[in-house]
């Protein structure tokens, strides 16, 4: 009655609310910081605010982003890529863009991938309450080095897969030329390629030394030519991981196991699976033909890691004795 004689209405009129302590001005220096650096955490957001004299809570400043549709994700790991990496990655899209179905059909891919014993636990989830993360039911073992693991060559067509190969000890060009000589050829016969079948490998230094070209001449291999950097462009890479799924849902227990699971799930990929990334190779292309640097298709790191990307062994060392820590301070809490 009292609003009605002082309005002459009872309805809710708009009210400002709170006034937002981040203001507009702060927040497009926060969309630039962040644009311009997307690793600038929202602690060092708070701290830069701090400085203005705006203290405010990481959420909201979390939900001022989020609003801007900036959201804090998982970076994806890539090979790193040099300028020259790029145009190499260009000229092979060029070159190979209208290339049709029939050249590739005719491709014999081949590749080498690391598996560890226990070494698929990427990321997994378990439905817990608070402050029950150490049990043993909600912690997922581990073993030194993945418990052991093995090294495959292996090889695929549009017709299907080709020979899969362990390769003993640390591979060198000379163990590389044999398990070429052992299996090349007898895979071509087995997928029926042409004599114009088209051998691709990538540039490992193994792949590209002087006594390896002389075997592939001396061999009549056509190789492909291939730019340095691009495991992304390797269909193979997808039946890497494809195989290294249907392996560890079998739980292997030893290297034998291991070995044996891998050839009996390589030899069960269906060539339908091959000839739908064959298919849809010439995306592939379009995407570094646009624009040259990485893409979204897979890639294999379970074999090595670009030298640029090497931590020094004191660094490695620093890390490890702070997790360490920080594990030790975990472990006490709870039993505390």
């Amino acid at each position: 009655i009292k609003k009605w004689k002082a309005t002459g209405t009872v309805l809710v009129k708009a009210r400002s609310g709170r006034p937002r302590k981040i203001s507009e001005r702060q927040r497009r220096r926060m969309v630039r910081m962040v644009k311009d650096n997307p690793q600038t955490t929202s602690k060092d957001l708070q701290d830069h605010l701090a400085a203005d004299g705006v203290t405010v809570h990481r959420s909201t400043i979390q939900r001022t982003l989020h609003k801007e549709q900036l959201y804090g994700r998982v970076m994806r790991k890539k090979p790193f890529l040099h300028t020259r990496h790029k145009q190499a990655r260009l000229r092979y899209a060029k070159l190979h863009l209208n290339k049709p179905g029939s050249f590739w059909n005719k491709v014999l891919w081949t590749d080498e991938t690391k598996l560890e014993l226990f070494g698929h636990n990427k990321r997994r989830y378990a439905w817990r309450q608070k402050n029950t993360a150490f049990l043993e039911k909600h912690l997922l073992p581990t073993v030194k080095f993945g418990g052991g693991s093995i090294m495959l060559w292996g090889c695929v067509a549009s017709a299907g897969t080709g020979n899969l190969v362990k390769v003993e000890g640390r591979m060198d060009s000379t163990q590389y030329q044999q398990i070429l000589d052992n299996n090349v050829q007898e895979s071509v016969t087995k997928l029926k390629l042409r004599r114009s079948w088209v051998f691709q490998q990538d540039n490992d230094p193994k792949h590209c030394s002087k006594s390896t070209k002389a075997f592939m001449q001396r061999n009549n291999y056509n190789v492909l030519e291939w730019p340095s950097q691009s495991p992304d462009l390797n269909i193979i890479e997808n039946l890497w991981d494809d195989l290294k799924r249907a392996v560890h849902a079998r739980h292997p227990s030893n290297l034998t196991e291991l070995e044996m699971y891998c050839k009996e799930e390589w030899s069960k990929i269906p060539s339908s699976r091959i000839q739908t990334l064959i298919r849809g190779y010439k995306k592939r292309l379009e995407v570094i033909f646009a624009k040259g640097g990485s893409s979204k298709y897979k890639c294999d790191f379970s074999v090595g890691v670009p030298k640029c990307m090497h931590l020094s062994n004191s660094l490695m060392m620093h890390m490890a004795f702070s997790v360490y820590q920080i594990n030790l301070i975990s472990l006490l809490k709870y039993h505390c």
